[in-house]
């Protein structure tokens, strides 16, 4: 492909130092992972080139995002279903992840609260999206049919 990749997850990590998905997940947990979201989807909106940019989940749910990157391009969501997601996280050892609530010391299953939030969430990444793009099957065979899905809607990609 001839356009440049960006993953805000990875920028956001990035800006927040996090050193893994744990980290990561407590930078969602307290709302730092939202505001350096923004900061970088701030930066990506304002090049002056086209890209590709794959965004962290948070973004769907943020107003002010969400707004700037409908405009900026075409939303393509790429869901797998919560079944699915959990035998990766299972495969990766990410299932037995546990963490403690700031506020009220209450434990925190992490797949649990993935499953959670995801069911809360799916109509507004829906809403979002100009293109659903299901991928339930290996990363290698998602890949290329999006890769395929691109190349259909925008013919300048090689």
């Amino acid at each position: 492909m001839c356009l440049p990749f960006f993953d805000t997850d990875v920028m956001a990590c990035e800006k927040l130092g996090t050193r893994n998905v744990l980290d990561q997940f407590r930078a969602v947990m307290n709302g730092s992972m939202k505001v350096a979201q923004q900061k970088v989807i701030d930066e990506l909106v304002a090049l002056d080139s086209d890209a590709i940019v794959a965004t962290g989940a948070e973004i769907a749910l943020m107003r002010r995002c969400a707004e700037r990157i409908r405009k900026a391009g075409t939303v393509i969501h790429v869901i797998r279903e919560p079944e699915v997601i959990l035998e990766d996280m299972r495969n990766n050892g990410e299932s037995k992840w546990v963490m403690r609530d700031g506020n009220n010391g209450e434990e925190i299953v992490m797949r649990e609260k993935a499953v959670e939030l995801f069911s809360q969430d799916i109509s507004q990444y829906d809403a979002l999206a100009d293109v659903v793009f299901e991928n339930n099957g290996s990363e290698d065979a998602g890949v290329e049919k999006l890769i395929a899905l691109i190349r259909e809607r925008h013919s300048f990609v090689g």
